[in-house]
């Protein structure tokens, strides 16, 4: 099986947010992916195959402990992979919920992805779950019931760069989510706005 570690986001080496992205020969069970992503021991690993279609092709996302429906970073990577290995400059990749994200790949050598958009709805956040991550407040809270993230916004992306969340308080404050996602819009005009993802 091919295996390749990507650095998204970067154009450095050893810098970004890594992700491995295998290309495995055959269909590999579940438990089998997972076996490789606890070994590897990225934050996620992506496993993508030829779907059939042109162009198109199935991932699956697996973090050391468990598999999850969707990784931007992940999917980033494989994009990269796949473009370097085929010479395509577009691709689909479908994940077991058969979402659709699509990738393209610009003149310049940058690759532009499209991801779905969730609805999400009001959420009361408990002060355990803000000092869990280094807050006293928040500007805006919502809640993802299709993906289970609760989403923070803050009103400074240099004091979201500084959190440091304690991880064991996050996973006693709040039950039945997989992550909480922390943004604020960006101090720079680079970018519209800065985010971090935590999944403890």
């Amino acid at each position: 099986m091919q295996t390749y570690f990507v650095d998204s986001f970067t154009t450095t080496r050893f810098a970004g947010n890594p992700a491995a992205v295998c290309l495995p020969a055959h269909e590999l069970s579940a438990a089998t992916m997972q076996r490789v992503a606890a070994e590897i021991g990225f934050s996620e690993t992506a496993f993508v195959r030829p779907a059939g279609a042109d162009a198109q092709y199935h991932i699956r996302f697996f973090t050391p402990k468990q598999e999850i429906p969707l990784c931007g970073h992940a999917t980033l990577a494989a994009a990269k992979i796949t473009f370097d290995a085929t010479g395509l400059r577009r691709a689909v990749f479908v994940n077991p919920a058969g979402v659709e994200l699509a990738c393209a790949q610009e003149e310049d050598g940058s690759i532009r992805l499209r991801f779905p958009v969730y609805e999400t709805e009001p959420l009361g956040v408990p002060h355990a779950l803000l000092q869990a991550l280094g807050l006293t407040d928040c500007l805006n809270t919502r809640y993802s019931p299709r993906n289970k993230i609760i989403l923070l916004e803050i009103d400074s992306a240099a004091a979201l760069a500084r959190l440091q969340p304690d991880f064991a308080a996050l996973l006693r404050a709040y039950e039945g989510i997989n992550g909480v996602l922390v943004t604020a819009r960006s101090d720079t005009p680079a970018y519209d706005f800065h985010y971090r993802y935590f999944w403890p």
